[in-house]
């Protein structure tokens, strides 16, 4: 059984961002692919809001039903190619502790979206593209991290667009 090959992408979550998964997905040559999408969101310093609020919570604020919807077609149409697709966020821009997220999670590449502008949706937001690029630059890193040209953002934020712009047959 062949190991699948973990790729990091940044994202904010919207409709616009899967264009660039979607272009990640088409460029890779790995049979299995296990795609994790994740946002930045510093920790706060308020005790309630560390102690009472859960990564799902967090999660089920910043993604919305048609985002999930669109994660789930597209694995549907990559079906062959045994794709997954996570979501997680980062809760600091540190070097260290961005070093030690790729390697607890086995990340084999890290896409950055470079000309991407992440949507800002929440108070403690940061650019992970951003923080990625600067632990490439520092020489820290253990992962291959590669920057590509994004795609340009629709501003509608509408699942339609996902798959009328790549022409697919989509049932609803």
């Amino acid at each position: 059984m062949a190991k699948a090959t973990r790729v990091l992408i940044p994202s904010d979550f919207t409709i616009d961002s899967l264009f660039f998964v979607i272009h990640s997905i088409e460029q890779s040559t790995a049979e299995e692919l296990d795609i994790i999408l994740v946002y930045g969101n510093k920790s706060s310093a308020s005790i309630s809001e560390l102690l009472g609020i859960t990564l799902e919570d967090q999660l089920s604020n910043l993604q919305s039903e048609d985002f999930l919807k669109a994660c789930q077609m597209i694995c549907h149409r990559y079906e062959n190619r045994k794709l997954t697709i996570y979501t997680d966020i980062l809760s600091s821009d540190n070097l260290n502790y961005l070093q030690h997220y790729l390697r607890g999670a086995r990340i084999d590449e890290v896409k950055v979206p470079t000309d991407y502008e992440f949507e800002k949706r929440t108070r403690h937001f940061f650019d992970v593209g951003q923080a990625l690029l600067h632990l490439n630059r520092s020489k820290q890193k253990n992962v291959r991290i590669v920057e590509k040209p994004g795609t340009n953002k629709t501003g509608r934020n509408v699942l339609a667009d996902l798959f009328f712009n790549k022409k697919w047959d989509v049932n609803y």
